[in-house]
């Protein structure tokens, strides 16, 4: 019998059916429970609640609107005690006569008195009454204070009681201080004609009527106050109270009060919310024929503050509870729903294990997740019957495709077997199979090749016996102990072959295992090595020793080094280190070419090495540096006699094709461990010698002293600082005026770098500029003076001389290292919008003679910018006629060795003579350079040079100092103008 009506049975079977069943039934179960053990309580709770806090606010509403009536009874008792007295002296005679002589003329002041004296008579045992006056009809004071002021608030008072009907009337006002005090006013009539002739105003003090309602407010928590309806203030409160939300308050509750009741009605209760949002409950009623109001309030939680407190414990029972419940529940649905969890994951592991995921094959719509223990159950099992049967389909398809495959895999073994039997037979690797006695069992045709062996022969051998040799029992002795242990192995074997040469082959033996886990056989692969081991040995020399000369190189050498220095530290005896740098050779290598240079360097090492002994090691570190370490040296003698030896050989001439051509070399002799006992700082005293023997004229010997590492720290020191002094400006240009021989002006300049360090002051040129060089500092730097150069040659031609002209010298450095130079250089001319001829480049002849540096190209460049070409110190190197036609050059610098000593040497008038005829032939100008008195001048002019620079004009000065030398009488001509 179905109970549901019909119209709801299908939501209670969405219900029951879909929706519920998606929850396991442990959790239904512990939900049911819960909710059976906690409704109860929670509506037997929240009903409770309910009415117990019902029954409070009716049991308040009683109580206030008792407590209200009955204040306002008392209270207005006490008033009407107050208007007894006061009328009892307002109609007496004595009173009414001394208000008529007290506005008489000749007795107000006994009237005043005896007024005076009815005030005291009638209150003056009244405390509560604060102040009496006695007015009359214009509101004067006729008492003995007539000659008091009415405060504002009782004029107000008395204002308000002239409006009024009644003879008498209370009221409040503000006494200026935020308080409110109690007023009566009491009219006077005469009794002859009725018509009024003052008033009395009494001042009552507020807790005369407060007194009334503290006790009862105090014991029932009730807040109890009188409220004047037209001031909207607190006019009585009780004695302990606090003032409650100030006037707004006030105004909200006589408004709510206003809008609740009806003027006629003598008690009303209702509930006000306060400013906060708090509730209150409040009480009030009338006080007859004023418009004051009795009110009392009840906050109305404290009034639910105990049934709160029971509800706050019925929640804390409630929680507990559903604590327990739940506890109690967990165990009941898990004693209920485990058996099923467990079958459930019994079939889904059954399930995975016949390869059906639990979540393969759920109908659309639907998810296996979100159903309860028995829908899955019931939804594995469809699933499994459905698999089941897919397995049964496949397992005879699979037998039936089995039968097929083993066919066609036993053709396709076949097939690779007579594969690999052709690859074993055919491969270049010796392949061999051992049994446990070490005896050969099978050997390809390569082993066969190899050992110089047939089949037959090869077979049934030991190694021992073929192909036999020291290493053999090698071999046998692997063979066993991979057949013992059973683990492959491999290693590299050397044998001899066939022709009788020494072979290399890296052999891997593999074990073989039979049905039974043993060991029965081994298989060998040998792998020719005789070709990478040469390959190797290439490598080995390529990376150890020079291609060129075949001596150790800089690799070979240090290790070498290291070797020796080990030796010597044992042994306890001295080891030298020669550096040799070959003299003059690059000039050979740039005029006769590499390949002659190559020829030379060969022919150098040669020499070397038949110098030395045998245990001696010369290495070629590259260019043209050689090293030498003598080991076991007994006396420095031997060390002296080697360097003369190789000085002296490679001293003779160089037989290179049909040239003959001469160097020499410069040795630097360091020892180990006198010098140093670190090899790095050994190999930099042997560099710091050989640069010495350089400095001191080359094709010598040098041993190193203390004093060469000093001056190497120095330039080491200076490099660091040179790096610094560009980015810091420590650099400037001095100039040094070109004088015009013809005309004695200056027209040109010449631009000098100096250098200021911030601690050692001005450094000469020859000190920085061939470390600049080295370092390649010298390309910045050059770009730094050609800029600077060019706009002080501008401010000049601006201001003095519109062609002059300031020259700037160029490095060959900065030739070969930075093709784009001169190219950069006249792109800064384009930039500052200057004319060519404002700035000529100095090459030295040494620059033309660089072939690997492109000087045609670059010197074109500068021409096409009309930058001029001047060569310097023109004589003193190795001078060609032929690059003064081959190139476009513009001015001629005779050194200054040629100048120095023209007035006592002929030989150099002549050549002086002879290079200015020689330019101007050419048409070049010339340039005397070093010009320091005045017969040189006169010589230089008479045999026609163009131009002079020297002492005896200026010494390089600062461009202001330049300016006032050379155009200060032109400054003064602009000045007097």
């Amino acid at each position: 019998m179905n109970l549901i009506p019909v119209p709801l049975r299908p939501a209670f079977d969405y219900l029951s059916q879909d929706l519920l069943r998606r929850v396991e039934i442990r959790y239904r179960l512990m939900a049911a429970f819960v909710l059976l053990c906690l409704l109860p309580v929670i509506i037997s709770g929240c009903i409770s609640y309910v009415k117990s806090v019902a029954a409070i606010k009716e049991n308040a509403e009683v109580l206030s609107r008792e407590v209200v009536e009955q204040v306002s009874k008392n209270v207005r008792m006490r008033m009407e005690q107050i208007e007894t007295e006061s009328k009892l002296l307002v109609v007496s005679s004595r009173l009414q006569g001394a208000l008529a002589g007290a506005t008489s003329t000749g007795h107000g002041s006994e009237a005043r008195e005896d007024m005076a004296r009815l005030l005291l008579e009638h209150f003056g045992s009244m405390d509560f009454i604060n102040q009496k006056y006695l007015l009359d009809k214009n509101n004067r004071i006729l008492d003995t204070q007539a000659f008091a002021q009415l405060t504002r608030g009782v004029s107000s008072l008395v204002g308000r009681a002239e409006a009024q009907p009644e003879r008498t009337y209370w009221g409040s006002y503000d006494n200026g201080v935020g308080e409110q005090n109690l007023g009566m006013v009491t009219g006077i009539f005469d009794k002859s004609n009725d018509q009024k002739i003052g008033n009395l105003v009494l001042v009552v003090r507020p807790q005369y009527f407060s007194t009334i309602f503290s006790n009862v407010a105090s014991r029932s928590g009730m807040e109890i106050c009188i409220l004047d309806a037209d001031s909207k203030a607190v006019v009585i409160r009780a004695d302990d109270a606090q003032a409650h939300g100030g006037k707004p308050w006030v105004s909200r509750l006589i408004g709510s009060i206003e809008h609740n009741g009806t003027a006629g009605d003598a008690s009303r209760f209702l509930t006000v919310t306060g400013l906060q949002g708090e509730r209150y409950l409040v009480a009030y009623a009338r006080i007859p024929d004023t418009s004051w109001l009795v009110v009392s309030m009840i906050a109305e939680t404290s009034l639910t503050a105990e049934v709160r407190a029971v509800r706050n414990q019925i929640v804390l029972v409630g929680i507990s509870g559903f604590l327990l419940s739940l506890f109690l529940a967990y165990f009941i649905s898990r004693s209920i729903s485990e058996p099923l969890s467990k079958l459930l994951r019994k079939m889904h592991d059954t399930g995975d294990d016949a390869g059906v995921p639990f979540e393969d094959g759920a109908p659309a719509g639907t998810a296996a997740r979100g159903q309860d223990e028995l829908a899955r159950l019931e939804l594995r099992f469809e699933r499994m019957r459905a698999a089941i049967g897919q397995k049964i389909q496949k397992i005879n398809e699979i037998n039936a495709s089995l039968e097929q495959t083993i066919i066609e895999r036993t053709a396709e073994l076949v097939a690779r077997e007579r594969e690999s039997r052709t690859l074993i037979e055919n491969s270049p690797d010796t392949i061999t199979r051992y049994d446990r006695d070490v005896r050969r069992i099978y050997a390809n045709p390569a082993f066969c090749s190899s050992s110089g062996s047939s089949l037959v022969e090869a077979l049934g051998k030991r190694p021992s016996e073929l192909p036999g040799g020291p290493n053999a029992l090698i071999y046998e002795r692997k063979i066993r102990e991979v057949i013992a242990s059973g683990k492959s192995t491999q290693f590299e074997l050397r044998w001899v072959g066939k022709e009788g040469s020494e072979q290399c082959s890296h052999i891997r033996i593999t074990p073989e295992i039979d049905l039974f886990g043993e060991v029965n056989s081994v298989m060998a692969v040998g792998r020719d090595l005789s070709d990478r081991m040469a390959f190797e040995a290439t490598i080995w020399r390529q990376a150890n020793f020079d291609a060129l000369t075949g001596l150790p190189n800089r690799q070979m050498f240090h290790e070498r080094l290291d070797h020796e220095a080990q030796r010597s530290r044992r042994s306890g005896r001295r080891m030298a280190l020669m550096l040799i740098d070959l003299d003059r050779f690059k000039e050979v290598n740039d005029s006769l070419g590499h390949d002659t240079g190559d020829v030379l360097l060969v022919e150098a090492a040669r020499r070397i090495n038949a110098c030395v002994r045998e245990m001696d090691t010369v290495a070629r570190l590259g260019g043209d540096e050689f090293t030498i370490i003598l080991p076991e040296l007994e006396d420095d003698e031997r060390v002296e006699r080697l360097a003369r030896a190789i000085n002296a050989s490679l001293a003779l001439p160089f037989k290179l094709g049909a040239d003959e051509e001469f160097i020499s070399a410069s040795i630097g002799i360091t020892f180990y461990p006198d010098d140093a006992d670190e090899l790095d700082v050994l190999f930099k005293n042997a560099d710091q010698a050989m640069y010495a023997s350089k400095n001191a004229g080359r094709n010598r010997f040098c041993y190193f002293t203390p004093a060469m590492r000093v001056v190497a720290e120095r330039r080491l020191r200076l490099t660091s600082d040179l790096r610094a002094a560009l980015p810091e400006g420590q650099f400037q240009l001095f100039y040094q005026p070109i004088i015009e021989l013809a005309t004695g002006t200056v027209c040109k300049a010449e631009a000098l770098i100096r250098w200021f360090h911030p601690v050692r002051g001005m450094i000469s040129p020859l000190e920085f500029i061939p470390l600049a060089e080295d370092t390649g500092l010298i390309v910045p730097i050059g770009d730094w003076v050609f800029r600077q150069a060019m706009r002080q040659a501008r401010r000049w031609r601006e201001r003095y001389h519109g062609a002059f002209q300031v020259s700037v010298n160029m490095s060959p450095v900065q030739v070969r290292q930075d093709s784009m130079q001169c190219a950069r250089w006249s792109e800064y001319l384009e930039q500052e919008g200057m004319a060519g001829g404002s700035v000529a480049v100095e090459i030295t002849e040494g620059v033309l003679l660089q072939p690997e540096s492109n000087i045609d190209e670059k010197l074109l460049t500068l021409r096409r910018a009309g930058i001029g070409i001047s060569i310097d110190d023109f004589g003193t190197g190795y001078s060609s006629l032929a690059y003064l036609q081959r190139f476009e050059i513009d001015y001629l610098k005779i050194d200054r060795s040629f100048v120095q000593n023209l007035s006592v040497n002929v030989d150099n008038q002549a050549l002086c003579e002879g290079m200015v005829v020689l330019a101007h032939k050419l048409g070049i100008q010339v340039i005397a350079e070093g010009v320091e008195t005045a017969e040189q001048e006169a010589f230089l002019k008479a045999v026609g040079c163009d131009f002079a620079q020297g002492f005896l004009y200026s010494k390089p000065v600062s461009p202001d100092q330049f300016e006032a030398w050379a155009w200060r009488p032109v400054a003064e001509l602009a000045d007097e103008d």
